[in-house]
C-alpha cells in the first residue's frame, strides 16, 4: 500500500544545504545509483513520468508549512515558497522515501514539493498505480544507501520548455525559489549544479545501437561549482563534467 505525508521541518533539516562544499558533487557511486534508476524507469516504461532529484535544501521550513509550486506564465518562470494555508487540490511533485516503511511495511512517501493539480499540465498525480515502479526505485536507493541523496520527480512541464532547461535561484531572505527557463548557452556563464535527471532511449545513427541517454533538465545556481566524476557527455551540461550514455 502506498501512503504519502507532507514534509515537516525535520525532513528538510536532514537534507544538505546546496551551498555545502560537497552537496553538488556527483560521485561514481552516485552515478552508479542513477544508472540503475534510469535502467529501471526505462525497463518499466516510466521514464516519461518520473525522473530523479538531487535532494537538497536552501532554507528551513516549519512543521505547518509546505513548499508550493506556482507558475508565472508571463514571466516564463516557476516559483517555490513555503505556505501555511494549503489550497485544495494539491499533488506532490517531488518526493523522497520514508525509511520507516522498511520496518513497518508498505511504501511511504514524503512529499517535499507540491503543485495544484491544474499546474501538472495533464500529468496524473502520483497514485497506487505507481506502486510497483516506486517500490523498485526505493529498493535501488536503499541498496546504495541514498534515500537521503536522491528523490523522485513527477515530470511535468507547465512552461512548455520544448527542450530547454530550468535554472533555479534562491532568495533566502524571502524564502522563495525561482526556476526560469534557460538554455545550455545561458548555463555556460553560471556556476550551476544539476538537480533533476531524466532518461530516454537514444539510437546511435551510425550503427543503430540503443543507448540509455541521461540528461539534466533542471540546475541550481550556486556559489559552489559542481564536479561530476563520471565520464561521458550529456547535452545540458554547463560547468559540470557530464554524465554519459550507456549501451543497452
Amino acid at each position: 500500500m502506498l501512503t504519502m505525508r507532507h514534509h515537516n521541518s525535520h525532513d528538510y533539516a536532514m537534507l544538505p544545504d546546496i551551498d555545502a562544499a560537497d552537496a553538488g558533487k556527483i560521485t561514481n557511486d552516485d552515478q552508479a545509483c542513477l544508472g540503475e534508476i534510469g535502467d529501471c524507469l526505462l525497463r518499466t516504461g516510466a521514464h516519461s513520468r518520473f525522473g530523479a532529484t538531487l535532494l537538497h535544501s536552501h532554507f528551513p521550513t516549519d512543521d505547518d508549512e509546505i513548499l508550493l509550486e506556482e507558475v508565472q506564465t508571463e514571466a516564463n518562470s516557476i516559483s517555490l515558497r513555503p505556505v501555511r494555508a494549503k489550497p485544495w487540490g494539491l499533488s506532490a511533485t517531488n518526493v523522497c522515501f520514508d525509511d520507516a516503511d522498511a520496518r513497518g511495511g508498505g511504501l511511504r512517501l514524503v512529499g517535499l514539493e507540491f503543485a495544484l493539480n491544474r499546474a501538472l499540465a495533464g500529468v496524473a498525480p502520483i497514485g497506487e498505480f505507481d506502486g510497483n515502479v516506486l517500490t523498485s526505485l526505493a529498493e535501488i536507493l536503499r541498496r546504495y544507501g541514498k534515500t537521503r541523496r536522491f528523490g523522485i520527480r513527477l515530470l511535468h512541464d507547465p512552461l512548455n520548455l520544448d527542450g530547454g532547461v530550468l535554472l533555479e535561484t534562491c532568495d533566502p531572505i524571502r524564502r522563495i525559489l525561482t526556476c526560469r527557463s534557460s538554455t545550455q548557452d545561458d548555463l555556460a556563464s553560471v556556476q550551476s549544479i544539476p538537480t533533476v535527471f531524466c532518461w530516454e532511449e537514444v539510437r546511435e545513427r551510425s550503427q543503430g545501437n540503443l543507448f540509455v541517454g541521461q540528461e539534466c533538465i533542471q540546475f541550481c545556481k550556486s556559489v559552489q561549482r559542481c564536479v561530476v566524476s563520471a565520464q561521458g557527455s550529456h547535452r545540458n551540461s554547463s560547468s559540470h563534467e557530464p554524465t554519459g550514455h550507456r549501451s543497452v
